[in-house]
């Protein structure tokens, strides 16, 4: 489902600057902070006292309003974007895949860095994974568009403004035009037309889904990629999908493994975090994770009374459970009854938890049986389900270089005690049709109707 909406038009003038044209702009950055803005935004993990169905909240999109690495004014600039990566998802994606034009230049009616795409093809497009969103979440996008103000855009090429495509995965591409400009020049820095307050709907089809911007203007009117539509402060909430308590142990989702926003291996990612104690933390999407009891089932024999008289006896009622998970065996995750290695210990500092991965227990049950009557034990064992993710501690400056690794975990719980049921009841018609049946024993084939004679020893 896509949700359209257009808000007014504004247009606000800035003063005369050197001509953007082709020139390459100086590549000036600040330097980082220690702990990067999105390591801990909102939106990010799931908290304990909050509902997962309590409507929209905030997505933390990284560098939303493209102003880092910072850069002057006066010139359009060709410096990857942070955060974001074009073309390919792999590491910082390419190199001079978009220009930005800084907020005295771009035209926008809040001062706002742009983003000017620049061509009609996937090795251009413009991309980032939303942290913080998972498969199911309806996803709204919500940003600011206009056509190219560069020197060299035409007047002809903005006239009717300009085609670009936004697509979510999961959701169907969504082809827009920028609002026209009649005011254009030719090598003249442009006002821009912009358009607040554009939005797109979807539905995310994976976890941390993958934004796309792409430019669609035609090759013969972008002038070789320096004349295309922008974009500007891009913000994005989303309604989490309600928690599926249906899936069974069995049957877990499967790990993902990210890099910046590159989909990678999930080994990699094992062998990231595993390396070293402090390599990553363990991060639990505590709306998610759960303590629950399985389905009942009978554990050990039926006993039947078939006699004429109350029975009693003692029985051991024995429980086992295992833990079930998807990582590799080199994470250590379910863990063993060894040392805990380092991903193990990233876990429990994690959830504040130190599982028992697997366990067995015996207990011993008093049995009183009426006549006529079946007795069972049958046993509901208490499990925890944990998901959440690792992630790179400390977050790195550059956000492309960081690991993010979810998984989900099945395992007996430590704060539900197992329950044990003695169950009695009437038998079934083929447990009567059984205590009913002849004595089994052997036949006399020679003399079975003679009167009994006398045994006399001399």
């Amino acid at each position: 489902m896509e949700i359209i909406v257009n808000f007014v038009q504004t247009r606000a003038g800035i003063g005369m600057v050197p001509a953007a044209g082709v020139a390459a702009a100086l590549c000036l950055g600040l330097p980082a902070a220690v702990q990067p803005a999105y390591a801990d935004a909102p939106g990010s993990w799931g908290s304990a006292g909050s509902s997962v169905n309590a409507g929209s909240r905030p997505v933390a999109v990284i560098n939303g309003d493209f102003a880092l690495p910072a850069f002057p004014a006066g010139s359009v600039n060709w410096s990857p974007v942070q955060g974001w990566s074009v073309g390919s998802t792999a590491g910082s994606g390419t190199a001079a895949g978009v220009g930005r034009y800084a907020g005295a230049d771009s035209g926008h009616p809040d001062g706002k860095t742009a983003v000017m795409l620049r061509f009609p093809a996937a090795a251009y497009g413009f991309k980032q994974r939303l942290r913080g969103v998972r498969a199911g979440a309806q996803v709204t996008v919500t940003f600011d568009d206009s056509p190219g103000i560069a020197a060299a855009c035409t007047p002809a090429s903005v006239a009717q403004g300009q085609s670009y495509t936004v697509e979510g995965a999961g959701g169907e591409v969504s082809e827009r035009t920028t609002a026209p400009d009649p005011d254009k020049k030719l090598n003249t820095l442009g006002k821009g037309v912009w358009r607040t307050g554009q939005t797109y709907t979807f539905t995310a089809s994976e976890h941390e889904p993958l934004l796309t911007f792409t430019s669609k203007v035609p090759s013969n009117a972008n002038a070789n990629g320096n004349c295309g539509p922008l974009v500007a402060d891009v913000r994005v909430v989303q309604v989490p999908p309600p928690v599926d308590k249906t899936i069974p142990k069995t049957a877990l989702p499967p790990s993902q493994a990210f890099y910046g926003n590159d989909a990678r291996p999930v080994s990699e990612a094992v062998n990231y975090c595993n390396g070293a104690p402090g390599r990553c933390v363990f991060k639990p999407e505590n709306e998610y994770s759960y303590a629950y009891y399985e389905p009942a089932q009978i554990n050990g024999d039926t006993y039947i009374n078939c006699t004429r008289n109350a029975l009693t006896r003692t029985r051991p009622v024995t429980f086992a459970g295992r833990s079930y998970g998807d990582l590799p065996a080199t994470a250590g995750l379910p863990g063993t009854t060894g040392t805990p290695g380092n991903m193990a210990q990233q876990f429990a500092a994690g959830t504040a938890t130190s599982p028992s991965w697997t366990t067995t227990s015996t207990h011993t049950v008093n049995e009183a049986l009426q006549s006529s009557e079946a007795s069972w034990i049958e046993t509901q064992a208490g499990r925890r389900r944990t998901e959440g993710w690792f992630v790179s501690d400390p977050a790195p400056a550059d956000p492309n270089t960081e690991w993010r690794l979810y998984t989900v975990l099945d395992y007996p719980a430590t704060e539900l005690s197992d329950r044990v049921y003695q169950r009695t009841g009437p038998m079934t018609a083929s447990e009567k049709q059984r205590c009913q049946a002849d004595r089994p024993t052997a036949s006399t084939p020679v003399g079975m109707n003679t009167p009994a004679g006398t045994n006399r020893s001399s």
